[in-house]
């Protein structure tokens, strides 16, 4: 005689499946219907210039491929102010938003960078080191700048028209403690610093920028990206205290942007652009990063 199946596969294997779609059905709607919760990919760039001798340099032949790519594939920039009015307010981002990045504040981002972000109707922040800002020589070593480093009043044509911001890459702690200058790496405590020290050593630098930059460029302070990627939670609480709404990292992963959560401000993370990537690599290269 057959003996009889067990029946307790079938409701095991329903079970699954209807896991399954509802996790399906999760991603769905975060992507698609939830407008409270939206990705944000960033780009960081350096240097523009017609060889790309360095992995921070790209060529305004690739840089503009670049620019058109993203937007033949439906990218949009946005600025800093439109992403926190999106985060505070829940006002409305584009579809595919996007928002490009620039360390160093260096010629190139202005001469050579913003004519192509106009053009293609794009646009870009440039996070400038205060005490190298408009200098042809290092303020520290006086030796010649390696590039041309803009003044914010050459920024400032620019700004008006919204093609590019300039927020900081703080005063002078684009600093590694092996130059021998402040013995500090970026913003991070030096060994034995007491908490005191510190905290005003942050609060000064961010206060020296903000006073170098004064009025000379029409947009508000709001953001900075930590040099050399360091940070820390220590560091980011005193930057917020500072009044820098948002902080960006080099970590290479997604941004999850949500409304009345202003904690999804802060480190965030970006994806470094290269000459060696091409247009077409670049907007596969984001498929992770976007919604």
């Amino acid at each position: 005689m057959r003996q009889k199946k067990s029946g307790w596969k079938r409701p095991a294997l329903l079970f699954l499946i209807l896991l399954l779609l509802a996790q399906i059905g999760d991603i769905v709607y975060l992507q698609y219907f939830d407008t409270s919760r939206r990705r944000l990919p960033v780009l960081m760039y350096h240097h523009f210039a017609d060889e790309a001798k360095e992995g921070t340099v790209v060529t305004p032949v690739r840089f503009r491929e670049q620019m058109d790519a993203l937007k033949e594939a439906g990218y949009q920039a946005v600025t800093i102010p439109q992403v926190i009015d999106y985060v505070e307010n829940g006002a409305p981002l584009p579809a595919r938003p996007i928002l490009i990045t620039m360390d160093d504040g260096y010629g190139s981002n202005l001469d050579t960078a913003a004519p192509i972000l106009e053009e293609t109707g794009m646009c870009a922040t440039v996070f400038a080191i205060g005490i190298n800002e408009g200098e042809e020589y290092y303020p520290h070593s006086g030796e010649p700048m390696w590039q041309e480093r803009f003044a914010f009043e050459k920024a400032a044509p620019w700004v008006e028209k919204g093609v590019i911001d300039v927020q900081s890459h703080t005063f002078d702690m684009h600093q590694l403690a092996s130059y021998g200058y402040s013995g500090r790496d970026g913003v991070l405590r030096l060994e034995g610093e007491s908490d005191e020290d510190y905290r005003q050593a942050l609060l000064s630098d961010m206060e020296a920028f903000r006073q170098r930059r004064g009025n000379r460029v029409a947009t508000e302070l709001l953001a900075l990206a930590y040099p050399f990627g360091y940070y820390s939670e220590e560091a980011d609480a005193l930057l917020k205290e500072a009044g820098y709404a948002v902080t960006f990292t080099i970590d290479e992963r997604p941004n999850y942007l949500s409304v009345h959560n202003g904690s999804c401000l802060r480190m965030m993370g970006r994806v470094n652009v290269t000459d060696w990537i091409s247009g077409q690599e670049l907007v596969q290269l984001l498929q992770p990063y976007s919604n």
